[in-house]
């Protein structure tokens, strides 16, 4: 059996740099609002009592999402290296797809949590 590298390695780091991310934020969230690190979006910044509950939810978001693509690693067993192309567009599609999920969840819960502050 062959195994190919082109999902199975990158699926693998992109899961762990993120899940590895995701803990730091969860253990050392940053304390005030900056522009160099953390969860950082128009309305996670609009005031401290937003931006400490986005630090909160955006690294338990991280953390769950970061399965998948440790679960793309399951495409590198059973789709042909030879398919460079499909193989490149699973990798990309997993790692769009954990952004995707991350920042719209973290997103909905901020608006739906702090509705009167962002009108």
């Amino acid at each position: 059996m062959t195994f190919n590298i082109i999902i199975i390695v990158p699926s693998l780091m992109t899961g762990l740099l993120v899940l590895i991310g995701g803990l730091i934020f969860k253990k050392n969230p940053p304390k005030k609002i900056n522009w160099w690190y953390g969860y950082r979006t128009k309305r996670s910044v609009k005031n401290q009592e937003q931006w400490d509950f986005a630090q909160k939810l955006g690294a338990k978001n991280m953390i769950k999402y970061s399965l998948i693509p440790f679960l793309t690693t399951i495409f590198g067993f059973v789709i042909d290296i030879k398919y460079v192309g499909g193989s490149i567009g699973i990798v990309v599609f997993s790692t769009v797809l954990w952004a995707f999920l991350t920042i719209y969840e973290t997103e909905t819960k901020l608006i739906s949590k702090f509705k009167k502050n962002n009108d």
